[in-house]
Order: C-alpha cells, then sequence, then structure tokens
C-alpha cells in the first residue's frame, strides 16, 4: 500500500473516533456522531482525491460555480414569504436543499464547460523561480536532442516542464520488443540525462485520464497551464494552432534559419555518393539540403564548386540541383583555366563568403 493511502486511512479512523468520542461525551450519542464523522471523513477524501484526477483549471472553475450556486440560492429563497416555511426547522431544511441544489448545479455546469473556458489570461500555471513562462517538452523533441543546443546557444531560458506521461511513454518505448522503437526510447532517456546539465526542466506528475493519446494530454496541459509545447511533430503543431495553443516546432526552426539558397549561388560541396543516373553526384550541405550535380560521379569523395541551377520543395525537404562551376561540355573540365576553382580534397568545405570573394 502506498503512503499516502495509509495517511488517508489514518485519516478516517481518527476523524470516526474524534466523531465518537464527542457524541459520547456530550450527549451520549456516539454512535450516531461516529456515523457522521464517518460520512464527513470519506466525503473530505473523495474530495482530495477528485483534485488529483481533475485539472486545477476545473477546480477553480468548480469553486466559482458552487459559489455562484450559493448566491442564486440565497436569491431564490428571498423570493417566498416567511409564513410559507412553516416554523424555523422548516426553514432550516429548505435553506440547506437549496444550498444544496444550486451548489450542486453551479459545480456541474462550470466542470461540463471548462473547456469552452480559457484561464490563461489569468496565469493559472506553474511559475518558475525567476517567474517566467515555461514550455512543455513533447516526447519527440526529447529524442530529437536539439533542444539542448538551442538551451547551450541561450535561445531558451524558459523553465522546461516535463510530463510524467512523457517519461512513462519514452519508457514504453525503451522496453518495446521492436529494435528501432527500443532504440528510439533509449536515445530519449539517455538524452534526457544530459538535459539535466543544461535545462532547467521540471518533472510534472500527473496525468489525464480522459484523454486518448500523449498528444492530447500535451494540449490540455499547456491550456491549464497557459504554457507553450516544442515539439518536432507536424501534426501535433497543426492540432495546436487549433486548439489556440502556443507551439514551438524544433524542424521548422531548423528550416527558417536554414541559409537562403537560390539559382545561381556557388558553393564548394563535397559529393559523397553517386546519384540515380549515372553520370550524377550528390553532395549536402550543412542543413542537410540534398544537391544532385550533374557530371559529378567521378567526383566522389571530393569538394568542387558547384553552381546551383534549380531548386525543387518536396515534402521530405528541399532538393537542390547543381552543375560544376565553369563547365560547359558536361565534362567538369574548365572553359577557362585561369577562372576554374580547384576541385579540392579536404572534406571542409570553405564558407561561401570566402567562394565569393574569388
Amino acid at each position: 500500500m502506498q503512503p499516502i493511502w495509509i495517511i488517508r486511512v489514518l485519516f478516517v479512523l481518527t476523524l470516526t473516533l474524534c466523531g465518537y468520542w464527542i457524541g459520547k461525551s456530550s450527549s451520549g450519542h456516539g454512535l450516531e456522531f461516529s456515523a457522521v464523522a464517518l460520512m464527513l471523513a470519506l466525503f473530505i477524501v473523495v474530495v482530495e482525491y477528485a483534485t488529483r484526477i481533475l485539472s486545477a483549471k476545473k477546480i477553480v472553475l468548480g469553486a466559482l460555480g458552487g459559489f455562484a450556486g450559493l448566491i442564486f440560492s440565497s436569491l431564490f429563497r428571498d423570493t417566498f414569504p416567511a409564513r410559507m416555511m412553516g416554523g424555523e426547522q422548516a426553514e432550516t431544511a429548505v435553506t440547506a436543499a437549496c444550498n444544496l441544489l444550486f451548489m450542486y448545479f453551479g459545480v456541474v455546469m462550470a466542470l461540463r464547460n471548462a473547456d469552452r473556458i480559457s484561464v490563461s489570461r489569468l496565469r493559472f500555471f506553474i511559475t518558475s523561480p525567476r517567474g517566467e513562462d515555461s514550455i512543455i517538452l513533447d516526447t519527440s523533441v526529447i529524442i530529437d536532442g536539439r533542444i539542448r543546443e538551442i538551451y547551450e546557444k541561450g535561445f531558451l531560458s524558459k523553465t522546461a516542464i516535463l510530463p510524467s506521461f512523457v517519461v512513462d511513454e519514452l519508457q514504453t518505448l525503451a522496453d518495446s520488443r521492436d529494435i528501432v522503437k527500443r532504440h528510439t526510447g533509449r536515445k530519449g532517456l539517455d538524452n534526457l540525462e544530459s538535459f539535466r546539465k543544461v535545462l532547467d526542466f521540471e518533472l510534472v506528475e500527473k496525468d489525464y485520464p480522459g484523454e486518448k493519446d500523449v498528444d492530447h494530454k500535451l494540449i490540455v496541459m499547456a491550456k491549464e497551464l497557459g504554457a507553450t509545447i516544442v515539439t518536432n511533430d507536424f501534426n501535433l503543431t497543426k492540432v495546436c494552432g487549433l486548439h489556440k495553443v502556443p507551439a514551438i516546432n524544433v524542424n521548422l526552426l531548423a528550416a527558417a534559419l536554414r541559409p537562403n539558397l537560390t539559382v545561381g549561388d556557388q558553393l564548394y560541396l563535397q559529393i559523397t555518393r553517386q546519384g540515380k543516373d549515372e553520370e550524377q553526384g550528390v553532395g549536402y550541405l550543412e542543413d542537410g539540403t540534398m544537391v544532385v550535380v550533374d557530371n559529378a560521379r567521378v567526383l566522389i569523395g571530393k569538394t568542387i564548386p558547384v553552381t546551383v541551377i534549380s531548386l525543387m520543395q518536396t515534402n521530405a525537404g528541399r532538393l537542390a540541383f547543381g552543375r560544376l562551376l565553369d563547365t560547359e561540355d558536361g565534362t567538369g573540365k574548365s572553359s577557362s583555366s585561369e577562372d576554374a576553382l580547384p576541385v579540392m580534397e579536404s572534406p571542409t568545405p570553405p564558407a561561401r563568403g570566402e567562394l565569393a570573394k574569388r
């Protein structure tokens, strides 16, 4: 049994015994008072357990709904003449019944419409020690690992929130029988260990049993805390937009920071493999953009000057086509020996600005 349940049981027993002692010493009705105390203790435990299941937003809205119900109950009772109450006991019973009835409807209506009410501007969220906003880490961004570099370079300084259900998903992947999933999960857990040296993240042990998957749980938590979700999932980014939840997609950020490659640009490129056609060579820019170069198959392993002749945007990313610089006959030989740029053996190409100076 967990310690929290031991505390709950001791609380119920203690309150029941106190009720029996009070009833026995005051009026001799110890059993009746102990029964009332037992019901009250159980009610308190149920309310306390409900606070674990319900979100902070729903708890606050439920309390406000109950308070509004009491106000309406008071207004409703005032419409009855005093002579209709039939005495003090009847008036007390009617008052208690009205209070319970209107409180019930107030709480139920508040909880039923909680998703339609936004409390983000009221700032009901977990604040960091510096009072800054927070971000919520998604499973994909933890596995990716680039969020650490973003923090190291100072582009993000907000306190990171790590939900417990995200850690559970990583552990499930790490325990999977599938080799790829197991490797992915273990990589995510290893990244978490390295993140502790850089990220000031806070582990929040909270779950949402009513939500079907991790993505929906992240959205609900972000709404409650007024936080921003950081992810690599394009679909989650779109869903966050529909729910008006702020989200940062690291892949979109990386794409926005790519060099603005245009037709006619000249750059050094290392040819790493053969292309689809026999005479083509393929190389990659630092941001991962694939460049297909005509007549570069014989130059695999070399760093060569290339001119960009066309660009194409695909579902997988940006694709560029190029040709050897200063070539006219498609053989890779320079048309002018004076202006030709040398083919380099070094795998590290110089900066684009250096090539432009030439």
